[in-house]
């Protein structure tokens, strides 16, 4: 009977417990985006650049090659190694399959579209040659262990395309796995995406990559991660995935961005991998052409890599007014007309200088001397001499020359200074004495 009464004392015992404790909360266990969640948590709510910082617009050729290039849809894989393979040797060598994401680099506008691959927190290295569409890259100062890396198709700007497909993820070991020097397989982990160029030109570019990242703002309060930014001591949180594009700070050329991957109530996740800074160097050399106000159709298919139309560029010359088309046209065609006539010009006065000079006439029997030596009579032309052509420069002198009456020639006396039976035989008129 004892045993009996017991038993149902146990069962209204159990009967009460049960009945109490079917209202409390059940926690589930913290993870990378819920840790410390209650039913009374909020998530952090974002905020807009702050201090000096202001988001503008980008550029304008940023904007026209943007336009350009939405046609494409890049498709960027892993062909060997494979993910998360061991690689025994001191150099690693990767390649890459892209698709439709045309690669170009122009000596004078600077790098176009292009492929980005970061290995851990190295210097990013920049691929605008491929072999039809494969890419290969080998590296040869990579410690032994484990790495991590991040490939991604990139606007000309440094941008990464935020498009399924377009950028991929993975890890690597050269010789031997190191187990906690990488993040989880399903681990987030953050990606700084630096601007092409590394320098802090303004308007300053501020992107990112976050691998793992759960979806969030599907429906109120239903913020699972945040991503601090930092730009010379001034910060802000954003909750969405897109780069932006900044202007201000603190006036220095050179720029330091440090972002930090929280979860919603703002506590860091996985900092040693999550918490990373990058340094823009002060700018040097010329501007490149993506930040540029506007480009020509010619500049915008040589930055984009698609063939170059028949097009002048800005700074070439441009072509000139019909009115000195023309005017050049004629001096071409009038240049030999010309040099026709200087040539015959140059002849005549040959033929000329090569005549015999006419002798002076004589003076005047009142202003002649009879002391002087006789002056020969002057020689007329001869027939065949008149009947040359006379150059069209010469007939134009003469027709500008006005023209003089003739003065009647005078009568010639006898000046000579012979003397004996040669004197003798001349009249007084200075011609010859009939027999």
């Amino acid at each position: 009977m004892r045993r009996l009464g017991l038993k149902s004392i146990w069962a209204v015992l159990l009967a009460a417990v049960l009945l109490l404790s079917a209202g409390l909360p059940v926690h589930a266990r913290p993870g990378f985006f819920n840790r410390g969640a209650g039913s009374a948590a909020k998530p952090l709510p974002s905020s807009a650049p702050s201090g000096k910082l202001q988001e503008v617009a980008p550029p304008g050729a940023v904007q026209q090659l943007r336009q350009n290039l939405q046609q494409h849809r890049p498709s960027l894989r892993l062909i060997d190694p494979s993910n998360d393979s061991i690689v025994s040797s001191d150099a690693l060598e990767l390649r890459f399959e892209i698709e439709d994401w045309p690669l170009s680099s122009d000596p004078k506008l600077g790098l176009g579209p292009h492929v980005v691959l970061q290995i851990d927190n190295r210097a990013p290295l920049r691929l605008s040659e491929s072999n039809g569409n494969r890419l290969k890259v080998r590296i040869d100062d990579l410690e032994a262990g484990s790495h991590r890396f991040s490939a991604w198709a990139a606007y000309p700007w440094g941008e990464a395309v935020q498009a399924p497909g377009a950028s991929i993820q993975g890890r690597l070991h050269l010789w031997q796995k190191l187990q906690g020097t990488q993040p989880e397989r399903d681990a987030p982990w953050l990606v700084p995406v630096s601007p092409a160029r590394e320098q802090g030109l303004q308007p300053l570019l501020v992107d990112w990559l976050i691998w793992n990242a759960p979806l969030q703002n599907l429906r109120e309060g239903d913020g699972r991660w945040r991503l601090r930014i930092s730009i010379d001591g001034d910060s802000f949180l954003v909750d969405h995935q897109e780069a932006l594009w900044l202007k201000g700070s603190n006036g220095s050329n050179s720029h330091d961005i440090q972002m930090e991957l929280l979860n919603g109530l703002g506590e860091p996740i996985t900092p040693v991998f999550n918490n990373q800074l990058i340094h823009l160097k002060s700018p040097s050399g010329p501007k490149p052409g993506w930040m540029r106000p506007r480009l020509t159709e010619s500049q915008l298919a040589r930055l984009s890599g698609s063939l170059e139309p028949e097009v002048l560029e800005v700074d070439e010359s441009p072509p000139e007014p019909p009115q000195k088309a023309e005017e050049k046209q004629q001096e071409k065609t009038e240049q030999p007309r010309e040099l026709l006539q200087a040539e015959i010009k140059v002849e005549v006065e040959d033929e000329i200088k090569t005549q015999p000079e006419a002798e002076p006439q004589p003076r005047a029997p009142e202003e002649s001397d009879e002391q002087g030596p006789e002056q020969p009579f002057a020689e007329k032309p001869s027939t065949a001499e008149a009947a040359l052509p006379t150059p069209p420069t010469l007939a134009k002198e003469k027709q500008a020359e006005p023209q003089q009456p003739a003065e009647e020639e005078p009568k010639l006396k006898p000046n000579s200074s012979l003397g004996g039976s040669a004197r003798e035989l001349l009249n007084s008129d200075g011609r010859l004495r009939k027999p």
